[in-house]
């Protein structure tokens, strides 16, 4: 989000009544939903309560107010037009104690299985009796809810051998931060014109069976308040631009690619002019895969250009590095990452950290920083791995037996849970692009092969017919080699097509047996948690790769109308 300061105070050891001083003040004077949810708030501190239950020791309310607005174009036309203004409110009631209250519990009901949190939606107008009438309304359902999952709680875990239970919320200090409060509103028509633009380039390509543009923009302010004495407002906007295309070979087979890019406003993405030469970049790959030849299998070393490793790190890994405690009535995963702490994950020459203090890496704006996470805990840099070794993982404010406080990890607008923010992999002693190819060579050598494969893009496979498929996606994430290649040693390459990827476990990312030294950055954006992830190339030791094989569409009996002459 783009971030504009008023006032940012740093409290600890708050005390009812004196929260913040003259800037919160004025903040509660000029902010009706903020003044709405602090009061409301307050009101339900010392007056929600039903004799001889729990009462609550926390409540939090996280409010987004945002617009959207998402256009769709195909061939220079709209073909989709889409707007929205919302206020949703997460309240989170707590009962019992730091040590132990209605959450992690699985079999007390939909309030403890999701951390006692519930929701409703507010009111658009800033109208004060109105908005904290949702509040109390949400909050008092939640409340009756939560304290009959907390009896069940406490009966399920007297029956149960439980020893060295983690608390189920950490104590972290509170604070008062607040950006300028934005209206919530987006103007359409430059989404449409560059919608247009884009979309009409593809009537120059009969080929290209379907064409489409998505763009998307977020704008508005979000809301965070509890009975610690947190108080933030954040605001900005997002703006996601998605640019798809598919061809089909002579075979049947039909290749998917897309441009994706994402910024914090339209102003930030890059120009219209080097749009279109992604876009058509994007098209002249699809159309040089659509005539290459197919390959039957693979089992040897693979180097991954920067793009596609990121990729694939990102799928692997981001989710790997959350931690926190499981929830009792469940079971721990054997690949749970507390329990490989202090153990090589990945190579010796790696480092990974999340930091997303980060405004950019590498010249790229990073989307994943943020200077508060969702649960009201300043961010902080996390060092993850360290010579191959794992060290920690994000925390939430869910402590675990390992991990007892928050990083600042807690993200999520509507359930916070323990997520990667900005996370960077680097190799200290990463290699030039000649030197990556040479070190797949002589491991291709060493097994008697007599080429390896670079990956240098991931796509889509599909067009197969009955309902064996899977959305045109591998089954190892989605991620289907597209632009691919077989490399020789004396240099040269051959492009090759219709490969779907084998497992790749996490094994296979402890025995990498080289890295890049020039770092991709990969964003994705979204209101409730954008994420930033950065990484180098690699090359595997090994990775199966097998024919696609499934019954494809035949292709289409007659040319694309854009192919007529007349066509216009």
């Amino acid at each position: 989000m783009r971030y504009t300061l008023v006032s940012v105070i740093a409290v600890c050891g708050l005390c009812s009544g004196a929260w913040g001083g003259e800037n919160l003040q004025t903040e509660l004077q000029t902010d009706v939903v903020l003044r709405a949810l602090v009061d409301e708030l307050e009101r339900s501190r010392t007056d929600l309560r039903l004799e001889g239950l729990a009462e609550p020791y926390f409540l939090e309310y996280g409010l987004i107010d945002v617009a959207r607005a998402a256009v769709g174009a195909d061939l220079g036309m709209v073909s989709q037009r889409y707007t929205a203004r919302s206020r949703n409110l997460r309240s989170e009631v707590r009962v019992g104690s730091h040590v132990l209250d209605n959450t992690n519990f699985r079999g007390g009901g939909w309030g403890s299985s999701y951390g006692g949190r519930g929701g409703a939606s507010v009111p658009l107008e800033d109208d004060y009796g109105a908005i904290r009438q949702a509040i109390w309304w949400a909050t008092d359902r939640q409340y009756k809810d939560v304290v009959e999952a907390f009896e069940k709680k406490k009966a399920f875990m007297e029956s149960k051998m439980i020893a060295d239970k983690p608390d189920d919320f950490s104590t972290e200090a509170p604070a008062v931060y607040f950006e300028e409060r934005i209206a919530p509103a987006i103007e359409a028509a430059p989404l449409e014109k560059l919608a247009v633009k884009l979309s009409e380039l593809f009537r120059a390509f009969p080929e290209i069976q379907n064409s489409h543009v998505q763009i998307q923009q977020l704008c508005g302010n979000k809301y965070l308040v509890n009975t610690e004495g947190t108080r933030l407002r954040t605001s900005g906007t997002r703006v996601s631009v998605q640019v798809s295309a598919t061809v089909q070979a002579d075979d049947g087979m039909k290749l998917s690619d897309s441009v994706e890019l994402h910024a914090k406003s339209l102003d930030e993405l890059p120009s219209v002019d080097e749009l279109s030469k992604r876009c058509r970049d994007m098209v002249k790959r699809l159309l040089e895969v659509r005539t290459a030849a197919t390959l039957e299998s693979y089992t040897g070393p693979v180097l991954f250009e920067a793009g596609p490793a990121t990729r694939l790190f990102a799928s692997r890994f981001a989710g790997n590095f959350a931690g926190g405690q499981r929830p009792v009535g469940s079971r721990t995963s054997p690949n749970d990452f507390e329990k490989k702490i202090d153990r090589r994950v990945l190579p010796r020459s790696v480092t990974v950290i999340d930091d997303p203090t980060l405004e950019s890496v590498a010249g790229t704006t990073v989307l994943g920083h943020y200077a508060y996470d969702d649960q009201g805990v300043k961010s902080r840099p996390v060092t993850l791995v360290e010579g191959g070794r794992l060290k920690s993982l994000v925390m939430s404010r869910n402590p675990s037996k390992l991990c007892k406080s928050s990083t600042g990890h807690g993200r999520g607008a509507y359930r916070p849970s323990a997520s990667v923010g900005c996370l960077i992999l680097s190799s200290s002693d990463g290699a030039d692009r000649a030197a990556l190819v040479q070190e797949m060579l002589e491991a291709c050598a060493d097994e008697g092969l007599e080429y390896g494969i670079r990956i240098a893009a991931l796509g889509r496979i599909g067009g197969g017919g009955g309902s064996g498929g899977y959305g045109g996606y591998s089954r190892g994430g989605g991620m289907v080699p597209l632009e691919m290649y077989k490399v020789y040693p004396d240099g040269r390459e051959e492009l090759v097509r219709g490969m779907e990827l084998g497992s790749i476990d996490l094994k296979a990312f402890k025995r990498i047996l080289a890295l890049g030294d020039t770092t991709h950055v990969r964003n994705t954006a979204s209101w409730s948690g954008s994420r930033t992830v950065c990484g180098p190339a690699m090359v595997f030791e090994e990775v199966d790769l097998a024919k696609a094989d499934r019954d494809f569409d035949k292709p289409p009996i007659l040319p694309s109308p854009l192919a007529r002459a007349d066509a216009k």
